[in-house]
C-alpha cells in the first residue's frame, strides 16, 4: 500500500482530526494521487473526513492485531500511519508552507518498510 501525508513547517499534520491549512495545490495533488482508489483511514480521522468522490474509504479496526491490507492508500491519521507503515511501498509527503500549531505531529514511522520509496512535494 502507498501512503500520503501533509505536514507543515512546524511538523504538525492536524488539529481536531482535520488539516490545519487549506492549500488548493495540496488538495488537488491528493485528489489526483488517490482518485479511483481504496483508501484506509483511522476511526478518528474518518469522523471529520469530507466526502471523497470516486474513492472508497475503509475505516481501520481499532484492534491492534487486525490489519486491512487490501487498500491502495493509507491517508491517516497518525496512529494509522504508525500501525501500517511496515506495509508501505511508497510514502508521498507534501510539505505545506504553513506555521499553524496543531495537536497532532508527524507520525513516528519506526517500523517503516525499509524498501519503501519516499516522494516529496512542496506546496504553498
Amino acid at each position: 500500500m502507498k501512503a500520503i501525508i501533509s505536514v507543515n513547517n512546524l511538523g504538525f499534520i492536524g488539529l481536531g482530526n482535520q488539516l490545519l491549512w487549506h492549500s488548493s495545490e495540496d488538495l488537488k495533488h491528493f485528489k489526483k494521487m488517490t482518485d479511483g482508489g481504496r483508501l484506509l483511514v483511522g476511526y478518528n480521522t474518518h469522523t471529520k473526513l469530507p466526502k471523497l468522490p470516486n474513492r472508497e474509504v475503509v475505516v481501520d479496526h481499532r484492534d491492534p492485531n487486525e490489519y486491512i491490507l487490501d487498500v491502495d492508500w493509507c491517508i491517516g491519521g497518525k496512529k494509522t500511519y504508525e500501525k501500517y507503515c511496515q506495509y508501505f511501498t511508497e510514502l508521498h509527503i507534501s510539505y505545506v508552507n504553513n506555521n499553524k500549531i496543531g495537536d497532532v505531529r508527524y507520525p513516528e514511522l519506526k517500523l517503516l518498510n525499509p524498501e519503501c520509496k519516499t516522494f516529496k512535494y512542496y506546496f504553498k
